[in-house]
């Protein structure tokens, strides 16, 4: 079975296609959405999904090459396709998961002790509602909101407020990803043998057709469907999904007399 090289001058060449695709991706949800978002908030919101995505591509070409050269004693079960088809799957759909599950958890513990507010760049500050305005929500059975602590002096400023949010995005990333990486090291016999059963079944036995399938045609649909996930819960939600959950001690304004 003739065996994958991504880094060589074909795989270079496909990743180079399916970052084209995934521009085109990007670029289509922030069109189509509505309310459109201004470009310059999309732009710090796509610019935290393009830094993750780079860093995610390195990520499965290195644990591809990794898992081929050392942890498959044979020379047949050693295709960089077979480990990058397997690294990208797990990367499309339990990784973003994981990370929207992350993302979630962390989105009210940081608005609340550190005035971090995942997709806002600005000086907005959300809504803190007085002892009546809570009680009325509770009876219309809304979540309850709970006070921002504001933004430290050093988080203030768009630029400032990005670089948070992308760090806080990478360790995400990095850390879901050490999880999964360690979920396919331990099933690695089976999930080989069933990745490489994908190319068997649809008879693609070449390097060529092997490199595009992985690289390019499969990301095509993965990467944009992950691409519409992440811009979902990478950008600031709309007033009426704007809820905490985090149980942080309520400051409440005096009601109005």
């Amino acid at each position: 079975m003739a065996g994958c090289e991504l880094l060589g001058t074909l795989g270079i060449a496909v990743q180079g296609a399916i970052t084209v695709v995934c521009a085109s991706a990007m670029l289509a949800v922030w069109h189509l959405e509505s309310p459109r978002r201004p470009f310059a908030t999309w732009a710090f919101d796509v610019s935290k999904q393009v830094v993750g995505a780079a860093y995610g591509k390195c990520w499965n070409i290195v644990q591809a090459e990794v898992f081929a050269r050392f942890l498959r004693a044979s020379i047949a079960d050693q295709d960089q396709c077979v480990w990058y088809l397997m690294g990208m799957a797990s990367d499309c759909f339990v990784t973003t998961a994981l990370c929207w599950w992350a993302n979630s958890l962390m989105r009210p513990v940081l608005l609340a002790h550190w005035g971090i507010d995942i997709g806002n760049y600005g000086g907005e500050v959300p809504v803190v509602l007085s002892a009546t305005g809570m009680t009325s929500m509770r009876a219309q059975g809304r979540r309850k909101w709970q006070a921002a602590m504001p933004a430290p002096s050093w988080l203030q400023g768009g630029a400032r407020k990005w670089l948070a949010q992308l760090g806080i995005w990478l360790l995400i990333i990095t850390l879901m990803r050490l999880v999964v990486g360690l979920g396919l090291f331990v099933f690695q016999d089976s999930l080989y043998t069933f990745y490489s059963g994908v190319f068997s079944v649809l008879h693609i036995t070449g390097v060529t057709g092997k490199t595009v399938f992985a690289v390019l045609v499969f990301p095509a649909f993965g990467d944009t469907l992950q691409i519409m996930v992440q811009d979902h819960f990478l950008k600031k939600p709309s007033s009426e999904e704007t809820h905490l959950d985090y149980e942080a001690p309520i400051l409440q304004l005096p009601s109005a007399i």
